[in-house]
């Protein structure tokens, strides 16, 4: 079995405008004493994973979303060593940015392409959190396949779509031709188009805000 492969793409800014940025202030996830409920139910079921890290790196946070990345790059749990590779060969590069550039707060974008034919897309980068009194790493972890069929069924249950149309728009938001749709479903071109006309006309005569601003 192949293991995942990993891309990365860095970006650095001014450290204080980069930790401004970061809204809501983690303090009130990782303190279970000044923990708001609904902030805290929102972040657990979060489509995003997030993970928080010291500097050791040691994790410090996960929602429900992130253990099951971590879960799936690991499948074989380790007491000795829960954290998957991956994962902290991300957070060292990000704490490596630091010791060769104190002056700079870097992120970090990887693509992990895992096993499984699922793309994740992970964004490191530093963050505050008072109730530690220092600096954090903060990964936010996106399925982006999940993240394309939740999108898709969400849809087809917002316009009416029948199966077969929820097929050709999932095969669509993964950026297939006509032709590729139709052989993958075993139809012809001409009724993937079809089918791909219906969806339109029925997102037409429910639009959603999205479709108000996008002019269609």
């Amino acid at each position: 079995m192949n293991a995942p492969t990993l891309a990365s793409k860095i970006q650095f800014f001014d450290r204080q405008s980069l930790l401004a940025d970061f809204i809501p202030d983690l303090s009130h996830l990782l303190d279970k004493q000044d923990s708001n409920p609904l902030e805290k139910a929102i972040f657990e079921e979060c489509l995003w994973g997030i993970l928080v890290f010291t500097e050791k790196p040691q994790l410090v946070y996960a929602n429900s979303s992130a253990l099951q990345v971590l879960s799936q790059l690991q499948p074989e749990k380790s007491s000795s060593n829960p954290i998957p590779h991956e994962i902290r060969h991300i957070c060292q590069s990000l704490i490596q940015s630091r010791h060769l550039f104190p002056s700079q707060n870097w992120m970090i974008e990887f693509d992990i392409f895992t096993n499984a034919a699922t793309t994740l897309h992970i964004c490191s980068r530093w963050v505050n959190v008072n109730t530690l009194g220092h600096s954090c790493l903060l990964l936010t972890i996106e399925d982006r396949q999940k993240a394309i069929t939740d999108l898709v069924l969400d849809e087809a249950e917002r316009y009416g779509l029948t199966p077969r149309e929820k097929e050709v728009w999932l095969l669509q938001h993964n950026n297939y031709t006509y032709k590729q749709i139709a052989a993958e479903l075993g139809i012809t071109p001409n009724t993937v188009k079809k089918h791909v006309r219906s969806i339109y006309a029925k997102k037409k005569a429910q639009p959603s805000h999205g479709d108000s601003y996008s002019g269609e």
